[in-house]
């Protein structure tokens, strides 16, 4: 295979996150320390952190959460101690979720490992940094960096400092079916790109 080809990816979603930021289902959040800047509409949570929303599970050793400032929205500018997260107020509007530290994101049989997460609700893209790894039951994809697109079913994983691998087994009734458990292996090159359909 080339250096440049990208790495043969699951067409498995592996990480289900398109409900970020739009579910209606509440955000549940725990951790050893909060802290919350009113000005900055910056909350950050310190400490065993563990973030749910339906089935979506993260944890991190913190989690740091921006809320669009009063400006960006319209309407008059809410003081300071009215900000978005004011109990009672329940308009603040998502703007990033920073997740550091020991980052682990489940959904179900799929989940994700690394040291850095990302959630940008402008963009809609979850950036996994810092030794990311993704699962989806036994398949495995592992890069310097993986980008999923929320709204457009797609996934790059990138290789920087070391090669995209992919680990993927075929699906578990063609194995019974053939009464053997075959294994696949893919290594792209350097530097190279690893982009799958969700």
């Amino acid at each position: 295979m080339p250096a440049d080809a990208p790495a043969d990816a699951p067409k498995s979603k592996f990480l289900d996150a398109t409900e970020i930021g739009k579910s209606k289902e509440p955000i549940i959040v725990t951790s050893d320390r909060l802290e919350y800047d009113y000005r900055g509409n910056v909350v950050v949570y310190k400490g065993t952190v563990q973030a749910t929303q339906g089935k979506l599970k993260i944890t991190s050793e913190t989690l740091t959460v921006t809320f669009a400032e009063e400006k960006d929205k319209t309407g008059p500018a809410a003081p300071p101690s009215q900000g978005g997260l004011a109990l009672g107020a329940g308009s603040a509007q998502l703007r990033e979720i920073v997740a550091a530290g020991k980052v682990r994101i489940e959904d179900g049989t799929r989940w994700a490992t690394g040291g850095r997460a990302v959630f940008d609700q402008t963009n809609r893209t979850l950036v996994l940094s810092e030794t990311p790894v993704l699962h989806d039951g036994t398949n495995e994809v592992a890069g310097d960096r993986v980008i999923v697109y929320l709204d457009e079913d797609r996934s790059v994983v990138e290789g920087g400092r070391k090669r995209v691998k992919a680990v993927l087994y075929p699906d578990r009734e063609d194995k019974k079916a053939a009464g053997a458990e075959p294994q696949k292996k893919s290594d792209a090159g350097h530097g190279a790109t690893a982009e799958a359909k969700q």
